[in-house]
């Protein structure tokens, strides 16, 4: 009886006097694995422009962020003028199928207008069009991306400073995704 209820609810085990054996033709159930996700930071990143070099410049937004207040910071990307229309490009060390992205801003909240990936040929995939939290700062942007059929490793953020009357400064950018 026992022996008989174990075949109904396993399938693929038969017990023997010695213990359980693999049923001729039968198979284990296979297990599906997890793909990793994994987080980085920017490795470089150019811009349509900067304050000061090297304070304020564009590689100021590489690595983790560094800045816990709502300051006017040299450690954080800042354009040059901080009333009009910039670009914020970062490149990652490793390609991913990106789930989310985080800009950590320390000044200016409110002027990302638009986050887009850049495939393999530089051609833009836009995955956040909006307007930006004005909440006070410092503050982290995070924007959920849609399953893409493309690994990305750079990605854009566009600026319309002139919606906050000043600088936006970009402390860090977070990629999330699967490799």
């Amino acid at each position: 009886m026992i022996r008989h209820i174990l075949r109904c609810l396993v399938g693929v085990l038969t017990l023997t006097s010695m213990g359980c054996a693999l049923r001729s033709g039968g198979m284990l159930p296979q297990t599906t694995a997890t793909p990793d996700v994994i987080s980085q930071w920017a490795v470089s990143a150019t811009a349509s422009s900067s304050y000061a070099y090297p304070d304020w410049s564009p590689n100021r937004a590489t690595g983790a962020p560094e800045i816990s207040t709502c300051v006017d910071d040299p450690r954080a990307w800042a354009s040059a003028r901080g009333n009009g229309v910039e670009w914020l490009q970062l490149s990652y060390p490793r390609a991913v199928f990106p789930r989310v992205i985080r800009v950590f801003q320390t000044q200016g909240r409110g002027a990302v207008s638009r986050i887009a990936l850049l495939d393999a040929n530089g051609a833009p995939l836009t995955v956040w069009e909006a307007t930006d939290s004005d909440e006070l700062c410092p503050g982290i942007l995070e924007v959920r991306v849609e399953i893409t059929s493309t690994q990305v490793s750079v990605l854009r953020i566009d600026l319309d400073e002139s919606r906050t009357g000043t600088w936006n400064q970009i402390d860090a950018v977070e990629l999330i995704g699967i490799p």
